[in-house]
């Protein structure tokens, strides 16, 4: 039996995992994320730990001999540590865009074609990428800096310390921070980087392969969790990468889609992205393997804010209620910026033709599809043809009234992935155990024709609103 943690954006997940890949048993603890004007998003890591511990204790471990923990998390995330490894301040999280001054001075002091080359593609120009936030701190913050022995850049890097008190990262993570060295997967020479970026190099962990093993769970993190001390941790690759190896394992090509919190399209490749295309490119788990991925800053996160903004009791009512035909309303689900297939740090959610009679099943049809709409805009960017299917995963498959949207705006099949909620944790395992095996399909929803003239129609009126909306976005930021 294996144990696996995914501390996500949401929350964190446990789960009891055979090696087969076989679920038994999983548990979910949230915690806060705390936003402010200007792109702040932060969390705390002491929550991280608090939810790993508490989703342990909720799993009957009495008699389970673990083979092994298997850790991945949610990356691109600056963590600050002090010489004792406790927090110097908030975490700042992948999808904060605050260093927006930092970023344009980024490109104007650095040779960007020789970093794009090494690290891959355009990581790290815009202000949701490490290197920018690395200048905020510096620009901001230089106490924070001062104090910071240790960065970390991804939660697994943290939530696999405090389990062992080793100190890793692993290479799917460290590649989203353009500070990687795609090619050789080692951090990038100084001299490339601005002055406050290349100082933090020094203070990273040292980078390995996803699957790895870390070290084994210490005394301290036995008493907490109740699992035996001594046995091994595995630093998984980031989410993006342990959601690749449950849902498609290593199949070229193969397209699926990531429905969480935040969200993504992505495949696994043998060449990176155009450096144009609005796609970033990733390392895999495996060497000499890449994933092609297409972001989605905000996804399920979207109906997140509606069920909270509507006080409805829960996101499954808000969906029961939801109006049963597709609507005229556009939404675009913006409500952080973007990163694909277009960065825009200052786009902002909004409601396209609202009207006397919408109520609040129509704009819950509305935030659905726009959602959906946004995966089609990143599918287009991510592969020119277009795809025989898409596998989905995450949590926002458990409702099989949004996946038949999905369905019908991409307007093709949606092979929903078995037990797609744990795809993530099941990856992490199959990482650590170095196999490549991929899930079953579930079920297959199929696209209902009588709507895809309407949803190409509208799906044309969803991208000229943004592009409409673009500079009115940047106005309102300028205020």
């Amino acid at each position: 039996m294996w144990l696996a943690f995914d501390i996500g954006t949401s929350g964190a997940k446990a789960a009891l995992i055979e090696s087969d890949g076989r679920v038994v048993e999983s548990a979910f603890a949230g915690y806060d994320t705390s936003t402010a004007d200007g792109g702040v998003v932060e969390q705390n890591a002491a929550d991280w730990w608090q939810a790993m511990v508490a989703t342990c204790g909720q799993l009957n471990l009495s008699g389970v001999s673990l083979e092994g923990v298997a850790v991945t998390g949610q990356m691109q995330d600056v963590i600050l540590l002090d010489a004792d490894m406790q927090p110097v301040r908030p975490v700042i999280l992948y999808s904060d865009t605050r260093a927006r001054d930092e970023a344009a001075a980024y490109v104007k002091s650095v040779d960007v074609e020789t970093l794009r080359f090494q690290a891959g593609n355009k990581q790290g120009e815009g202000p949701d990428g490490l290197p920018a936030k690395l200048m905020w701190l510096a620009n901001h913050e230089p106490d924070s800096v001062s104090k910071a022995v240790h960065v970390m850049i991804g939660a697994a890097d943290f939530g696999v310390h405090r389990l062992t008190g080793q100190l890793y990262t692993d290479t799917t993570t460290a590649s989203t921070t353009g500070l990687m060295n795609m090619t050789t997967r080692k951090l990038l020479s100084s001299d490339l980087l601005p002055d406050a970026a290349s100082v933090m190099l020094t203070k990273l962990p040292p980078v390995v392969p996803g699957g790895s093993l870390a070290g084994t769970v210490t005394d301290m993190a036995s008493g907490a969790l109740g699992i035996p001390a001594g046995t091994p941790v595995y630093i998984g690759p980031g989410d993006a990468g342990a959601t690749a190896s449950g849902a498609i394992g290593a199949a070229e090509r193969a397209v699926y889609a990531y429905i969480g919190t935040s969200g993504w399209v992505a495949f696994t490749a043998g060449q990176p992205a155009s450096f144009d295309s609005g796609v970033i490119t990733i390392a895999h788990p495996q060497p000499d393997t890449l994933i092609q991925v297409a972001p989605l800053l905000t996804a399920a996160g979207n109906v997140d804010w509606l069920c909270s903004a509507l006080g409805a009791a829960s996101i499954e009512s808000l969906i029961e209620r939801m109006a049963p035909q597709p609507v005229d309303t556009i939404y675009l689900p913006y409500l952080n910026g973007e990163r694909s297939p277009f960065v825009d740090p200052l786009a902002r959610a909004a409601f396209i033709g609202i009207g006397a009679t919408s109520d609040a099943p129509a704009l819950t049809r509305a935030v659905l599809t726009g959602v959906a709409y946004g995966y089609r805009h990143a599918l287009e960017a991510l592969v020119a043809h277009t795809s025989e299917s898409l596998t989905v995963t995450g949590g926002g498959t458990a409702s099989r009234a949004w996946t038949q949207i999905f369905a019908d705006v991409l307007g093709i099949p949606v092979q929903v992935a078995a037990d797609a909620q744990h795809v993530g944790v099941r990856g992490v395992v199959f990482a650590a155990q170095g196999s490549a095996a991929a899930v079953p399909i579930a079920e297959t929803v199929q696209p209902d024709a009588t709507h895809r003239e309407f949803y190409d129609r509208q799906f044309e009126v969803f991208r000229a609103a943004y592009l409409a909306l673009r500079p009115v976005f940047a106005q309102m930021a300028a205020e």
